[in-house]
């Protein structure tokens, strides 16, 4: 004999509800918290570019020789 499962109606009016495996439930959750860390250091690296920037402390290299 098969399971009967009650959804919520307030879950049904929010949209579609998907049904997933708890692996990938926890898979999706570990890779949206690393995008959360990408993005806050790609967000840091951009502010000290542009405070190095504006207080002209970048130089442009044509090779990796021009490296002191």
């Amino acid at each position: 004999m098969s399971k009967i499962i009650t959804i919520p109606k307030d879950l049904v009016k929010k949209g579609e509800l998907v049904l997933i495996s708890r692996e990938s439930y926890e898979k999706l959750l570990r890779l949206q918290e690393k995008r959360k860390w990408e993005e806050k250091d790609t967000d840091e690296a951009i502010k000290v570019f542009e405070v190095e920037e504006k207080e002209k402390k970048l130089i442009e290299i044509n090779s990796l020789a021009d490296i002191d």
